[in-house]
């Protein structure tokens, strides 16, 4: 197998794992570990091994890929096409909600910008599926961000609650601005499913382009997947932008907040908060794994996180 076709077979083989069939664009930009190669390059060699499958060619070195409808997806597969295209619009519904939901907590002090990530930000939602926000704090804060976007989006009615979880925001993974480096956060060396969810984030409030600032923290991937479109997403339709009030709201009582006054109530509610985990949350924290991380600059609350398992189904 040719270094191309190994990584197409890499490739493929992730993002079947879900049933998502990828366009010729998708794939070269989702390549796993390939050669170099431009994109020019990639095509002719797509169109080759099509003339070569069409012609039953035993010998030819891509005999990896299946092609329909103009997705690309392993041999034996069925394409799911009509299911992509439910999964989009699903995800598009949900997008609407998840800027919704940012409007309402961009005003709370010391918060930096949202993403939405996981099943929504990958184009995979289902229509039962929650929002999942990674949200980004000022240093030493991100207690006190948790709990007031929490505390808001519960008045709201938009934070998952109990079974309660279709078109509801979880906030699951906060980071501070000093922390945007996830690679110490990977569950095996070779995190597949880490590092594809790293670069399917879209940004629903970012006045500071922390998205710029979070892909160049996290440069490391491009040895994993070096085609990967990295422009900032500044202008991406579903943004929230900062308005006057949210802006002067937050200088306020930021500057009140600052200094040591803020760090005791950092403290309190970090003490609140944890007290309230479920004991199978704290469980998996102690375990070390990075399922669950809870500290002064990192909250991830995956306590069903199923890295291990995808890495482990993909290989």
């Amino acid at each position: 197998m040719s270094p191309l076709s190994d990584s197409i077979n890499k490739t493929l083989s992730y993002f079947s794992l879900f049933n998502y069939p990828l366009t010729k664009e998708e794939l070269f930009a989702c390549l796993w570990q390939p050669p170099r190669i431009s994109y020019e390059e990639f095509i002719l060699s797509l169109r080759e091994e099509s003339e070569a499958n069409d012609e039953a060619i035993p010998s030819s070195s891509f005999a990896v890929t299946n092609q329909k409808y103009g997705y690309y997806f392993l041999p034996g597969q069925e394409v799911p096409a009509e299911n992509r295209r439910r999964r989009l619009l699903a995800s598009e519904i949900k997008m609407k909600i998840a800027r919704r939901a940012a409007k309402k907590i961009r005003a709370v002090p010391f918060l930096r910008a949202v993403f939405v990530c996981n099943s929504v930000g990958q184009g995979m939602a289902g229509s039962d599926s929650d929002i999942d926000f990674f949200i980004i704090a000022a240093p030493g804060r991100v207690w006190l961000v948790r709990f007031f976007t929490n505390l808001i989006l519960r008045f709201w009615r938009l934070r998952t609650y109990g079974k309660n979880q279709r078109d509801k925001i979880c906030l699951s993974f906060y980071v501070d601005e000093n922390h945007l480096d996830l690679k110490p956060l990977c569950a095996v060396k070779e995190d597949i499913h880490f590092i594809y969810w790293l670069h399917q984030m879209i940004p629903v409030f970012d006045p500071e382009n922390f998205y710029r600032k979070f892909l160049d923290s996290n440069r490391w991937t491009g040895e994993y997947l070096p085609n990967i479109n990295r422009k900032s997403a500044g202008g991406y339709i579903f943004q929230v932008a900062e308005s006057g009030f949210s802006r002067g709201w937050k200088r306020a009582w930021e500057s009140m907040w600052g200094g040591a006054y803020g760090g005791l109530l950092e403290h309190q509610a970090k003490a609140i908060l944890t007290q309230r985990l479920k004991p199978g949350v704290k469980d998996a924290a102690a375990r070390g794994d990075n399922s669950v991380v809870i500290s002064d600059s990192v909250i991830k609350l995956h306590e069903n996180d199923k890295r291990r398992e995808y890495w482990e189904r993909w290989r």
